[in-house]
């Protein structure tokens, strides 16, 4: 179901972090487990240079299964956020839900709109960078990315790294189908990129 979202001037693009940006290895509790898709900086630098501002949203239930403290998911953030800085790369925002509605940690069993498909890591976006929503592409490699999109009234885009591969057969005739499915995040930016 579409949610009202708080509109803004601005250009942004909303992307996953597992599975999208970096490789999907089950729950990453260490930074050092971090490590980029080949095409991963390419295809930051390139929205960079188109004028995206770049956020990335990313549904971290670890926390609340008790696999990992808050703290830590966000010195792996961190971390990450180092190394694209170090190859040029500039990213405006992570935002993360830490919640699951089966979290064995009780101060964040709960279900909550952060969580995607829900929108409040939008909503949020949206109130801190002034930025306009209506539009925006989500890339990511699950369909809760793509229903995310579509509840947020932007497009979404699925990419087959990660759980990709396997969300494909679920996409039938959904009213949040993909507007582009790509082999990888590099692909999805050049689609876009084709499309300006």
């Amino acid at each position: 179901m579409r949610q009202s979202v708080p509109l803004h001037g601005g250009k942004v693009i909303f992307l996953d972090r597992d599975g999208t940006i970096n490789r999907e290895d089950g729950y990453i509790t260490r930074a050092e487990q971090i490590r980029l898709y080949e095409g991963t900086v390419p295809a930051l630098r390139i929205l960079n240079e188109m004028g995206y501002r770049i956020v990335i949203v990313s549904n971290q239930a670890g926390v609340g299964k008790g696999l990992l403290k808050e703290s830590e998911l966000i010195e792996i953030n961190n971390a990450m956020l180092g190394m694209l800085a170090d190859s040029g790369v500039s990213i405006e925002r992570i935002y993360y839900c830490p919640h699951h509605p089966e979290a064995v940690v009780p101060a964040y069993k709960k279900q909550c709109e952060c969580r995607k498909p829900g929108t409040g890591m939008i909503v949020r976006a949206a109130h801190d960078l002034g930025v306009d929503v209506r539009g925006a592409y989500m890339i990511g490699d699950k369909l809760s990315d793509v229903e995310l999109a579509y509840n947020f009234g932007g497009k979404g885009i699925l990419v087959l790294t990660g759980y990709g591969t396997r969300e494909l057969p679920l996409i039938d005739d959904r009213p949040y189908a993909p507007v582009y499915i790509g082999t990888d995040v590099l692909d999805a930016v050049n689609w876009i990129k084709g499309r300006h």
